[in-house]
């Protein structure tokens, strides 16, 4: 699950995505909501995220020799 911060004048449109979606999601304070990657995706696609809660983590593999 992902944390989106939603822009303000786009709050309401994509909560009505969310639920035409289907699924679970979850609504934090100030404009944030916890989705999967497929509502998080939708939901960029929309144009309705301001910036992420928190930033996708990756893992550095360092090469062994």
């Amino acid at each position: 699950m992902l944390a989106l911060k939603i822009k303000q004048d786009k709050y309401g449109q994509a909560i009505s995505l969310l639920l035409q979606m289907g699924g679970g999601f979850q609504t934090r304070f100030q404009r944030t909501l916890v989705v999967n990657s497929e509502q998080r995706r939708v939901l960029e696609e929309a144009g309705c995220v301001a910036g992420n809660g928190s930033a996708p983590k990756t893992r550095n593999r360092q090469k062994t020799t």
